[in-house]
């Protein structure tokens, strides 16, 4: 992580705007600033010993901060400062995420692609259609995929696993 000192001028314009209109922090007590996307952090009026503490935290692989850490530095910089921290250590265990999903990716797609060349089970359209239509119907199990998307992953997967048996009158 990039750790830069500097007044509230000398941030970027996208890190003004952030902090007065995201963080709504004003001008006079804008103490830190992390740019997730750039990984940099952006500091001013706060012990060097203290920045490089909280760029641990962020970089920590734990899922969680311990509360009495954080509750401590709340306590001390108040809410904007404990915001940015666990704003920003969220944005990066998401980036792991996002690089050991990427990495199964490469590995699973060329199976995935064998096995689509000669499928198990058929392609049938009006089951699809049937499925995402009765799965659509209000229940939204899943806030990252849209309901229908979920339940036809599932049957795929379940018919591929043997735990669903494929109906031969469909072909």
């Amino acid at each position: 992580m990039i750790i830069k000192k500097c007044t509230f001028d000398e941030l970027p314009d996208a890190m003004q705007m952030h902090v007065l209109y995201l963080e709504k922090i004003p001008v006079g007590e804008y103490r830190l600033a992390i740019w997730s996307n750039k990984d940099t952090l952006y500091y001013n009026n706060l012990p060097e010993k203290e920045v490089e503490r909280f760029a641990s935290l962020i970089e920590s692989d734990k899922k969680f901060i311990n509360n009495r850490t954080m509750d401590s530095i709340y306590k001390k910089y108040g809410c904007a400062v404990y915001n940015e921290i666990h704003e920003a250590h969220s944005a990066y265990l998401k980036k792991g995420r996002e690089k050991v999903a990427e990495r199964i990716a490469q590995e699973y797609f060329p199976i995935i692609e064998k096995a689509m060349n000669k499928p198990s089970i058929p392609y049938c359209n009006e089951l699809l259609k049937a499925m995402s239509h009765l799965a659509d119907k209000g229940r939204f199990k899943f806030k990252e995929w849209s309901t229908d998307q979920a339940y036809i992953y599932f049957m795929g997967y379940l018919l591929g696993s043997g735990k669903l048996e494929w109906e031969e009158q469909l072909l």
